[in-house]
């Protein structure tokens, strides 16, 4: 177990960094405006921050949730690099458990050089309830957009994005079936209705979709919720932040609205926002 969050100041990037004592001039972004966003993988955080940019809107978005676990978590519980994504789930698990809050003690120790202190700051991206509600206590000048979608849709989103990042080691077994609609999909299965189960057979048997990978973003899926169960997160954050948060579920809502509101959030500079 790491006995302390912080080590001696460290960058993460060129104009941000963890740790102290921080740089001459630099502030902590708990003093700071920022735009925090919540949500599982596949939720529409990514669609939300593309949007935002097709607006020339001016911020800076902070090294993300993945940059900063590679730099700021997984240290404490591994000599190299962690790959597998469930192995990470595992990691942030536990590092929740060591330190109240999770990643948002990390953004508590969080600093960025002064030419940021004007200038609204995004985050991409807090999970589970215990990690926002430390948050609304930690960050209160933080206003929060938490987005939601099915596990079908995200399942499906994560399927077609192509992402590298999203790897876990194959745990099929040889003599996987190659044709029909009764494949078992692994752990994740009963997250899905009998439809949902019919309908990525059928992607499967038509070729459109791998069996194994499959088996392995539904992995991802249903890890995700075990760890950070998203209906817990939104009722911990419209009880923590009321004033400060708003729920979108990108599955009604089109990615440009979703980026009006992020857009209109950061033009506002006060800090009250409809729940």
């Amino acid at each position: 177990m790491p006995t302390k969050l912080t080590t001696k100041f460290m960058h993460i990037s060129p104009v941000a960094g963890v740790g102290s004592p921080i740089p001459e001039g630099w502030s902590r972004v708990r003093d700071l405006e920022m735009i925090v966003l919540v949500g599982l993988t596949g939720s529409g955080k990514s669609t939300a921050a593309t949007a935002l940019e097709e607006r020339s809107i001016t911020y800076y978005l902070l090294p993300n949730r993945r940059e900063m676990t590679d730099l700021a978590i997984i240290p404490h519980y591994a000599d190299g690099p962690v790959r597998d994504r469930v192995a990470r789930f595992a990691i942030t698990r536990q590092f929740n458990q060591d330190f109240a809050g999770g990643m948002a003690a990390v953004l508590n120790h969080l600093a960025v050089e002064p030419s940021l202190a004007s200038i609204p700051l995004m985050f991409d991206g807090l999970r589970g309830e215990a990690e926002v509600r430390h948050a609304a206590a930690l960050l209160p000048r933080a206003r929060f957009v938490a987005v939601t979608a099915p596990d079908f849709v995200r399942l499906t989103r994560l399927l077609n994005r192509g992402d590298k990042f999203d790897h876990v080691v194959s745990m099929t077994s040889k003599g996987t079936p190659k044709g029909g609609a009764s494949r078992n999909l692994g752990e994740g299965q009963a997250l899905l209705s009998q439809d949902e189960i019919d309908q990525l057979n059928d992607w499967i048997s038509l070729g459109q979709l791998d069996y194994e990978n499959v088996v392995a973003k539904l992995k991802i899926v249903a890890a995700e919720r075990r760890n950070y169960d998203p209906d817990k997160t939104i009722a911990a954050l419209r009880a923590a932040a009321p004033g400060r948060s708003v729920v979108i579920d990108t599955t009604s809502t089109a990615p440009s609205a979703v980026g009006n509101l992020i857009a209109n959030l950061l033009r506002s500079r006060p800090v009250a926002l409809g729940a």
